[in-house]
């Protein structure tokens, strides 16, 4: 299994991952044209994109959909709620159908991909757990709280993608207008790096690899972000070489995380 990510902020957001041959995107908030320059300088081929996996119907995680499933006849998945809120947006695609038991899971080939509710202020969010090649990823971006719920989804992986959105005291003393503090701080909005941190400490005991996702170009910092959840897991007793712990940018690409 490889995982990588192409994009990952409110400017547009793009996971890859290739598994058991498969070349599998979750959203695409980029233009189908930086997409392409953005797996190219990574080694990667925009055709090898044969599924496309969609979390909620927000413009940076669907604005690049269209064009893209489109030029690469790929498969596109959503929860019929989801996928009701971005028809016209993304146009004629080979949509996946209208499956109402979505969350109970579906497979490409071997690939078992399991939905799971996320709360945000969508028409239907959701994140991911992916199982094939004996390996596990997960991902889980734009959720006001983490639940008992998705914390089962997220345990147990190879690489666990989770958002880290905000410094909750850079938000409170920013320029953003009150309405959208709330919204941001509400349990629809986005997680917090301290929640990010606690998330990962209930975590940490069966995942060791985790990257830290759409981080707000005005209310955090990567060292922030960064620093919130490995101390953290310094108080637990990790070390280094027990955990692994990552900054996804808004602007480059990832390495590509072969796991």
């Amino acid at each position: 299994m490889r995982v990588c990510s192409l994009g990952s902020g409110s400017k547009g957001n793009c996971i890859y991952i290739n598994v058991e041959g498969h070349g599998i995107i979750i959203d695409n908030g980029l233009s189908c044209r930086e997409l392409n320059n953005r797996m190219k300088s990574i080694g990667l081929d925009i055709m090898d994109i044969n599924h496309i996996l969609i979390t909620h119907d927000h413009s940076d995680h669907i604005k690049g959909i269209g064009i893209l499933a489109r030029n690469t006849n790929a498969v596109v998945y959503a929860h019929p709620q989801c996928y009701k809120a971005i028809a016209d947006r993304v146009g004629d695609v080979n949509y996946c159908g209208d499956n109402e038991n979505f969350e109970n899971g579906f497979k490409i080939g071997d690939v078992f991909i399991k939905p799971f509710r996320t709360p945000h202020d969508a028409a239907y969010s959701v994140g991911y757990r992916i199982e094939g090649e004996g390996k596990t990823f997960a991902l889980a971006t734009d959720l006001g709280v983490v639940t008992d719920s998705i914390l089962k989804h997220l345990k147990g992986t190879d690489i666990t993608i989770i958002e880290s959105n905000h410094d909750i005291n850079m938000l409170k003393k920013g320029s953003y207008p009150e309405q959208l503090k709330r919204r941001i701080m509400s349990n629809r909005g986005h997680l917090a790096n301290i929640e990010t941190a606690m998330a990962v400490n209930k975590l940490a005991e069966s995942s060791k690899r985790f990257l830290l996702a759409h981080l707000s170009e005005d209310n955090n910092l990567k060292k922030l972000a960064f620093h919130e959840t490995n101390n953290v897991l310094k108080r637990l007793g990790a070390t280094k070489s027990d955990i692994s712990l990552d900054i996804l940018d808004q602007y480059i690409p990832s390495k590509i995380y072969d796991i």
